[in-house]
């Protein structure tokens, strides 16, 4: 083989050595570039995907806070309704004692006292102005073997009477400010139920 012939063909392996690792590094480049557009595409997808979990988070929270402050301003009207009531119903007790009906009232809500207390000697305090009805009602009952006496220290309420049993100083407060506050849980569910048909005010 000639020189020239040899420095011919070193010429063209070179040339195609060159050519392959052209084609290799466009091959990587091809690779890398593609790898980088994929990994683009991805983390736009991600944001897009993350963009879209913080408007319908956004969009939740905004209902939730909505939801929230309808049902405490429904609460709120509903409280102060019932609260307006339980006025109207102060307001009437105040007035109680000049009802046709106070000295049946008076007798029965001393007659409660007499059944917890039991037939023993038991000492009545009423408001002064109550005191002729009180007096009255006591010598009735007595006329029916009880044991009960009005206290001339008075005291200040609406209506309604305190009963103390002697033996013991067991008291019992049947006043009607007492009374309405005893009975007043039971009653804002019964103004609950009968208001908005439902247990809870």
């Amino acid at each position: 083989m000639t020189v020239d012939a040899i420095i011919s063909r070193i010429e063209k392996e070179v040339e195609e050595e060159i050519q392959a690792i052209r084609n290799e590094e466009y091959c990587e480049i091809t690779n890398i570039r593609n790898l980088a557009e994929q990994k683009a595409e991805d983390a736009y997808n991600h944001r897009i995907s993350e963009g879209w979990r913080e408007i319908r988070q956004l969009v939740a929270s905004g209902e939730s806070r909505t939801r929230i402050d309808a049902q405490r301003k429904v609460r709120e009207a509903r409280e102060e309704l019932i609260s307006d009531c339980f006025e109207e119903t102060r307001n009437q007790l105040r007035t109680i004692r000049r009802s046709d009906k106070y000295p049946v009232l008076l007798k029965n809500l001393l007659s409660d006292c007499i059944e917890s207390l039991g037939n023993t000697e038991i000492v009545l305090f009423v408001h002064s102005d109550d005191r002729k009805i009180a007096l009255d009602i006591i010598n009735s009952l007595n006329k029916e073997g009880y044991s009960l006496s009005l206290s001339p220290d008075p005291v200040l309420t609406d209506g309604g009477v305190i009963c103390e049993r002697v033996s013991d100083k067991v008291i019992i407060d049947n006043t009607v400010e007492a009374r309405f506050s005893r009975m007043q849980r039971d009653m804002v569910i019964t103004a609950s139920s009968i208001l908005f048909h439902s247990g809870d005010p």
